[in-house]
């Protein structure tokens, strides 16, 4: 597990507020002993093997079809986040949903009910392939989003900055009416927003977004 990689911190957002983007990969192999950053063996040497693209395909849909019948029994929902960075390779290990349509073939995987996906506007944006508007049509006309992250950003891998939710590539209302179209009954989630100048920089910027999202939703909904 790569984590989140190649991630660079500076005010990328109006007004200079402080917020993440990326600037180019990480082509340093992961080591042994760690997993999603953490390091759990701290005796442990080297590198983990690598892997291509087919193994790590051969593993997920091992992984889902053990875990989707009791999730369905659990009447629960798997929902997968694209990647992020949504690069082929990060720290030489392949990824798995670094563009649109490979969310459509972990889908085909298993047409579980449970099988869903937690959809990140921002990530898909920042993919080089695709159209944000389009996956969200597709994905939101099959009933397969779980849920959103609402977020912006501003340009696409291995160049891009994430700004406040109505500065950037992604025309958010626009969104707000392809999910209403398609009767969309999942949850918007506000998501990485930038930090605010006060003493509650993260807070702020979450109160403005969910504010944002307050207003964009009302607006649509009366359309």
């Amino acid at each position: 597990m790569a984590g989140v990689s190649s991630r660079v911190t500076g005010p990328f957002a109006r007004g200079g507020a402080i917020s993440v983007g990326m600037e180019k990969g990480d082509e340093t192999p992961i080591p042994n002993g760690m997993v999603w950053n953490m390091i759990y063996d701290e005796t442990a040497t080297g590198t983990m093997p690598q892997i291509d693209h087919d193994e790590l395909w051969k593993r997920v849909t091992f992984f889902l079809n053990e875990l989707l019948p009791v999730a369905e029994e659990a009447g629960v929902q798997l929902a997968a986040h694209p990647d992020d960075p949504p690069l082929p390779y990060i720290r030489k290990t392949p990824r798995l949903v670094f563009q649109p349509d490979l969310y459509q073939k972990l889908l085909d995987v298993n047409d579980s009910p449970s099988n869903k996906l937690e959809f990140c506007l921002g990530s898909i944006a920042e993919m080089t392939e695709g159209d944000v508007y389009h996956s969200t049509e597709q994905y939101s006309k099959q009933n397969k989003i779980s849920y959103i992250h609402f977020r912006n950003v501003v340009g696409k891998v291995p160049k891009y900055k994430e700004v406040f939710v109505d500065e950037g590539d992604i025309d958010m209302v626009k969104i707000l009416r392809i999910l209403k179209n398609n009767n969309f009954k999942g949850v918007l989630i506000p998501d990485h927003t930038p930090q605010m100048s006060c003493a509650a920089p993260w807070h702020s910027g979450m109160a403005f977004a969910m504010g944002y999202m307050k207003a964009v939703l009302n607006q649509v909904e009366n359309e």
